[in-house]
């Protein structure tokens, strides 16, 4: 039950659908974003999001493998692997300051598509 909101530019749109796989990824991408040029670590990314240090390490290390933050020293460093990623993150950001409401959504729309189509592998379907 997918909720189009016409307000998220179809740009936006599809950057969450393929890139953001869940609202505590988005909130850490935006932490980093808000301070670019000041180191996160896992306990500090914890904290901010009221998550567990082992939450925040693997969102730390997804966020590494999806280009947009860098490992330094035990910290991590906003650091978009290039331009067209710094401003696909931006014009998210934008939007998301906007309407919160309507890319949390979109986020967690896509989270459940992800996990109806895991559940329906794992049915067993009766041949005619």
């Amino acid at each position: 039950m997918s909720r189009h909101d016409p307000t998220i530019p179809d740009a936006v749109r599809r950057f969450v659908l393929t890139s953001v796989p869940s609202v505590p990824f988005l909130e850490a991408a935006r932490l980093f974003h808000l301070a670019p040029g000041v180191p996160q670590t896992p306990d500090k990314i914890a904290s901010a999001l009221y998550v567990s240090v082992p939450v925040a390490e693997k969102l730390l290390s997804q966020l590494a493998a999806a280009g947009i933050v860098a490992a330094a020293d035990g910290a991590y460093r906003y650091a978009p692997r290039d331009a067209e990623l710094a401003q696909a993150l931006s014009d998210l950001f934008a939007c998301y300051q906007a309407n919160l409401v309507g890319i949390t959504n979109l986020v967690h729309d896509a989270t459940q598509r992800s996990a109806e189509r895991f559940a329906n592998a794992f049915k067993l379907r009766k041949d005619t």
